[in-house]
């Protein structure tokens, strides 16, 4: 199930509001005409470069006959307008007819054609609207263009009026709707079916998806807007040249498209105000105005591959990561009196060689046991377990790099099952922790079993809330119920309510009942989830499932059978049965969280468990 949360509930919401909340309010602080005749040519390259990337980023058609389109409404606004004298609204909003109908028929030949061959036939496509336009002269007006064409009015008021205010605001809503209609269509089936055909063409077709329909779709939708933008263009300047074929237009628009970052909505609009901002400000320049546009681009393209859009990802990462590491340092000095009250002992750093780590040690007892958190979470969930347990046992908890109160790491190096699995063998070292009992909840479980399957000794294992997995990424669909939410485990950026929706799912309980356990999500850095779930290919899955089923390691799972996110079913099949339990041991009534929901049937069960083991010779 794919995770498409309403665009009002994502963390794009607040700063689109304030972009155009600024746009709309732009006219009043600026008034001269140069001005917002430049922003009027910025919302036309939008539209236009963001609408090709529809079908070049999203449907990987490398289709040079868009800008046909915008030429095919620039014209058809101008014949319908001012030869045939039909109403120039009209002759707008018909205009994406004909586009659409050239887009049919163009896709008609590269249907079945693939990389070299479809630029051949998009550009010898656009080279004959030009011979068209060139050669229909009585009604083009040939090379010469067509000038003077009907104005935009609404009740007599002349959209040119008012230093060009109407035509700003027009041009605003069309930007509006075309980005509001290519969100929606990138969200729909018919989007992802567009993006399936370019991920894996063949994989998408043997699970239905007809290419040459999509592929005319993809055409037939990308060429609406552009057709309206192009007869929007001719009201506006009222004029239409052929020069709208060259290289020149050519080249802004694809400025545009390439620095915004392809298969990307917003980074053609980012790019826009760059682009068409900077060549209104070169225009006098000659030559360099098309230099400096091609020495930004390659700056950029170099730098940051995925253009101004992923430049701006990056930023923002590094804000988030800033802000996240400063939340964690100031709650590691201002909340240690509540996590104290909560664990029964203080915590402190220890230095590994992924990064220090917070960690909570009730130092007492001859056996060791060591609670592994999951994603997102903090120490504090096995609270519970630490004052149920700390009188017989050693109790061990720390915070994985990135969560908790442990300070952020290197995401390439230190967030991922084997550097987790390396910080616990580093803990056992450090803190003289013997043969340890190991307990891993949900990621913590994959740990868990890492951390033995790397020939660490133990006690015992135990682990919640986590499928065993054979092969990755086969059996992650097994192992798990499809979700929406499974995604925001590997998501990098949360909005406020996801992080809700996460926390809600993850610990079962409201933020009223774990306050500490919600600010952990908000706190988590988002690298740590992100890359955690990117390099779990990198895992040896196969010598995890040989741990379970070594008769050398004693090993039960414990589940809540209201779980949302585990599949009960697998994780009852035959091969992960012990002769501690044949099939996991449920905890009536609890969700993905027993130990913390349900914390004393658990602890009971746990215990049983723990006993059982102890009793076994040690090999």
């Amino acid at each position: 199930m794919k995770y498409a949360p309403p665009f009002q509930r994502t963390n794009g919401l607040l700063p689109v509001l304030v972009v155009f909340a600024a746009l709309i309010l732009l006219p009043l602080v600026i008034t001269e005409t140069y001005a917002r005749h430049t922003l009027i040519l910025v919302f036309i390259y939008a539209v236009l470069a963001s609408n090709w990337d529809l079908s070049l980023g999203y449907g990987g058609i490398v289709n040079f006959a868009h800008l046909g389109f915008f030429a095919i409404g620039l014209y058809a606004y101008a014949i319908l307008a001012k030869v045939i004298g039909l109403d120039p609204w009209v002759s707008l909003l018909i205009t994406p007819l004909f586009a659409v109908t050239f887009a049919v028929l163009l896709a008609i030949p590269i249907l079945r054609l693939e990389g070299i061959y479809v630029i051949l036939v998009t550009i010898a496509a656009t080279q004959l609207l030009q011979q068209i336009v060139v050669s229909q002269s009585s009604y083009t007006g040939g090379t010469s263009g067509m000038v003077l064409l009907p104005r935009l009015e609404i009740a007599g008021y002349k959209l040119s009026s008012d230093n060009r205010l109407g035509y700003y605001y027009f041009g605003l809503a069309l930007l509006t709707a075309s980005t509001f209609f290519l969100y929606k269509l990138e969200r729909s089936s018919i989007g992802r079916a567009i993006k399936a055909l370019r991920d894996n063409k063949y994989y998408a077709i043997s699970r239905g998806v007809s290419e040459a329909r999509t592929r005319l779709v993809t055409l037939s939708l990308s060429a609406i807007f552009p057709a309206l933008a192009g007869g929007f263009y001719g009201a506006y300047l009222r004029v239409a040249s052929p020069d709208v074929f060259g290289l020149g237009f050519l080249t802004i628009a694809l400025s545009v498209l390439l620095l915004g970052g392809v298969a990307t909505i917003w980074g053609s609009l980012i790019a826009a105000f760059v682009v068409v901002g900077l060549s209104q400000l070169l225009v006098d320049y000659g030559a360099w105005r098309n230099i400096a546009i091609a020495l930004v681009i390659i700056s950029v393209v170099v730098v940051y591959p995925g253009g101004l859009y992923a430049a701006m990802q990056e930023i923002w990462s590094g804000f988030d990561r800033a802000k996240t590491n400063l939340i964690a340092t100031f709650r590691r000095k201002s909340g240690a009196p509540a996590r104290a009250r909560a664990m029964g002992t203080t915590d402190q750093l220890v230095e590994t060689s992924h990064g220090a780590v917070s960690v909570c040690d009730t130092h007492s007892g001859a056996q060791t046991i060591i609670f592994i958190h999951g994603n997102s979470s903090c120490k504090e969930v096995f609270r519970h377990q630490l004052e149920a347990l700390r009188d017989q046992f050693r109790c061990v908890a720390f915070d994985l790099p990135g969560h908790g109160v442990s300070p952020n790491a290197d995401p390439d190096k230190d967030y991922n099952l084997a550097a987790y699995a390396q910080i616990v063998a580093e803990l056992v070292e450090r803190l003289k922790l013997g043969r340890p009992i190991i307990f891993g909840w949900s990621l913590g479980g994959y740990v868990a079993l890492e951390y033995v399957a790397a020939g660490n000794p133990i006690t015992a294992l135990a682990i919640c809330g986590t499928s065993p997995v054979r092969t990755y990424p086969d059996d992650m669909p097994k192992g798990y119920i499809p979700s929406p939410h499974m995604e925001l485990a590997g998501k990098r950026f949360h909005s406020p309510h996801e992080k809700g929706q996460y926390a809600t799912h993850t610990i079962g309980l409201q933020k009223d009942a774990e306050p500490i356990l919600w600010q952990a999500v908000w706190r988590t850095d988002g690298h740590a989830r992100e890359q955690a779930f990117a390099k779990l290919k990198t895992t040896d899955w196969q010598r995890q499932i040989s741990v379970i089923q070594s008769k050398d390691v004693p090993f039960v799972m414990i589940n809540g059978p209201n779980d949302p996110f585990i599949n009960h079913t697998y994780c009852a099949r035959s091969e992960f049965g012990t002769p501690f339990s044949a099939h996991p041991i449920l905890i009536e009534g609890a969700g993905h969280a027993p130990f913390l929901e349900d914390p004393k049937p658990f602890t009971q069960e746990f215990l049983r468990f723990i006993r059982a083991a102890q009793s076994l010779p040690v090999e």
